[in-house]
């Protein structure tokens, strides 16, 4: 087997990732409940820029995330682009495709994506709630 399907859950992290970090850049008090965070565990590490699409000026972000093993046993980092068109609300859109990088193919795009201009965009908030101790 040659190519190895992308793991959709890995792709659902990314999303939620995102979407967690444009919700608190526009609401610092926005609280997230467990269907809206990502996996802490999976990490997720982002780079945006400012940009100006058709329709108006907005972010475009780049979600890299571990991939876990490809087809032929070596380390693979998932890359997918989203786009924040406004960002004086929440509409962020994922990219059609999900690109699977080797380790060293995907540091060198990120170099080469910060020497471009691009920030890290991705400081997740902290958990606000905590469960209550019981003795």
């Amino acid at each position: 087997m040659m190519n190895k399907p992308l793991d959709e859950n890995i792709i659902g992290n990314m999303n939620k990732a995102v979407n967690c970090i444009v919700h608190k850049t526009i609401d610092p008090g926005w609280v997230m409940d467990g269907d809206e965070f990502p996996n802490p565990d999976a990490s997720v590490h982002m780079l945006a820029i400012d940009k100006e699409f058709k329709f108006g000026k907005g972010k475009e972000i780049i979600a890299f995330a571990d991939g876990g093993k490809g087809a032929t046993g070596k380390d693979l980092k998932y890359v997918k682009f989203f786009y924040w068109y406004d960002t004086a609300k929440t509409n962020v859109k994922g990219g059609n495709k999900t690109y699977s990088y080797s380790v060293e193919k995907a540091r060198t795009f990120w170099g080469e994506k910060i020497t471009a201009g691009y920030g890290r965009f991705d400081v997740l908030p902290e958990v606000t709630e905590t469960t209550p101790e019981t003795d």
